[in-house]
């Protein structure tokens, strides 16, 4: 969750925090045996739930009262005590009522006389997105630690979380929590089933159940798309990409990206543990979010991705437009390695060696760039022009491997020094016939990495750049949490 949203639901807490039971301190014995009474009277109660929400606006004058307050308490004396008035707030619901509520708004659950075991809310539509953790508050109004931080809480993990009852879509409650909210805004035109466990004083679980509805919303539709199609065939290397209609703003950059999911399964449909995350791309001018594994695709995958956006916000007036998603294949692994200083391009497919050609990489005042690039698309006959150097000339069987002009391609007038010497203006020169069967074999995605140049790739000048990021570079960027 977004820091402004931790904060804004740490000081919104303070209207949703539950009364606690209060033990007479009088000495007379009639009043302990009262005090008794009434400890029992209270243990035997049944738990009581409230829902409530806190919109957008209360989120931001709640950000900055807590700032005051988190300044205020900076200053105080170390025997000093601040304390707030606990009320309750929200309607109170039987289990199994229907909750109906604003788009924009966050959910809150809060429980008297009991503490949460465990809590999810799930969207009707849309089951594969993760059960939003929220954050859990004790019977003050003070936020309390999650009860354990698992590899699903990382940025690009797509597997739930899983409850101590067993439940893959329950988040488990920390001790004392008495209050949830929801880290997350609720999307538009939704419906979402919240249910959760409590447990009593005398260790009786209680279950409850709401199905909150959302109303509609008038903002403008943004749509995303994806450059890949269902079925395609790609190369290891090959990152997911969705593009926007236009900005998406930073604050919900988080709501869009913690819907999103990855499954990746064998040919036999078994399900494959890849790491991988989202990343948010600058905008070029719109947004851009990839995704990527750490290490290579593992060859021979089936992979299925789910984008459900529409109704999400993506600006304070705009949303998404659509959902999507998307099945495609990863093929074999081929990987190219082409050699600056040997002169060598060399093509290994499932780990053996298919290809070893002498190339003609860049030369001196033009060289090929070190690093891992793509295959982005490639023309049998293209022409190739360069304000730069100021030639235009055709060429045959042309492999784009990244946006700044460089390729694999036929060069018939450098086969004299393919092998011994390098004279392009950046790509890799092969013969014809050497040209002609790489490109046949070559798909979308494939790795080219080259070595042994004096220059080295930059995460600019390029719609793909994602292997030139470290891996930890790249889970900085994006909107979840990376630990």
């Amino acid at each position: 969750m977004s820091p402004k949203k931790i904060h804004g639901a740490v000081a919104a807490l303070s209207a949703l925090a539950l009364l606690t039971a209060c033990t007479p301190a009088d000495s007379d014995p009639d009043a302990t045996r009262d005090g008794a009474k009434t400890a029992e009277a209270e243990a035997a109660a049944e738990p009581v739930f409230r829902i409530g929400t806190v919109s957008e606006a209360e989120a931001a004058q709640a950000t900055e009262q807590d700032s005051s307050a988190k300044a205020s308490n900076s200053t105080a004396s170390p025997t000093s005590t601040q304390t707030s008035a606990p009320q309750q707030t929200g309607e109170v619901v039987e289990s199994g009522a229907e909750t109906t509520v604003a788009p924009g708004e966050r959910i809150s659950l809060s429980v008297e006389n009991a503490a949460l075991s465990d809590i999810s809310i799930t969207e009707s539509d849309h089951p594969r997105i993760k059960s939003d953790p929220g954050v859990f508050f004790d019977t003050a109004g003070s936020e309390l630690e999650a009860a354990d931080s698992t590899e699903d809480a990382k940025a690009g993990s797509s597997t739930p979380s899983e409850s101590a009852s067993g439940d893959a879509d329950a988040i488990t409650a920390p001790d004392d929590a008495a209050a949830w909210m929801s880290a997350y805004d609720l999307v538009a035109d939704s419906t979402y089933e919240l249910s959760a466990t409590a447990t009593s004083a005398d260790g009786e679980e209680v279950d409850f159940t709401s199905t909150v509805t959302v109303s509609a919303s008038d903002a403008s539709p943004m749509a995303v798309r994806t450059i890949l199609s269902d079925d395609q065939t790609v190369g290891v290397g090959a990152p997911i990409i969705l593009t926007f209609g236009s900005t998406v703003a930073k604050k919900y950059r988080d709501d869009v990206e913690h819907r999103l999911s990855v499954k990746v399964t064998d040919k036999d449909g078994k399900k494959r543990k890849v790491e991988g995350s989202w990343a948010w791309l600058p905008d070029d001018p719109q947004s851009r979010l990839h995704f990527r594994p750490k290490e290579f695709w593992p060859a021979h995958s089936k992979v299925s991705v789910d984008v459900p956006l529409k109704n999400v916000p993506t600006t304070d007036d705009t949303v998404g437009q659509n959902d999507l998603t998307l099945d495609f294949d990863i093929g074999r692994k081929q990987v190219v390695k082409a050699n600056a200083k040997t002169h060598r391009m060399v093509v290994t497919r499932d780990g053996k060696e298919v290809m070893n050609f002498p190339a003609s990489l860049g030369a001196a005042k033009s060289p090929s760039y070190n690093g891992t690039h793509v295959v982005m698309s490639k023309a049998s006959d293209y022409t190739m022009t360069s304000e730069q150097w100021d030639y235009e000339t055709d060429v045959r069987w042309a492999v784009r491997i990244h946006n700044n002009g460089e390729f694999i391609h036929a060069a018939p007038w450098s086969t004299g020094v393919q092998g011994s010497a390098n004279v392009s203006h950046g790509c890799i020169n092969l013969s014809t016939a050497r040209a002609k069967q790489y490109y046949d074999s070559a798909i979308f995605g494939d790795p080219v990495e080259i070595t042994g140049s004096n220059a080295t790739l930059t995460t600019a000048a390029s719609d793909i750049s994602d292997w030139v990021y470290e891996w930890d570079e790249w889970k900085k960027m994006s909107a979840l949490p990376t630990s």
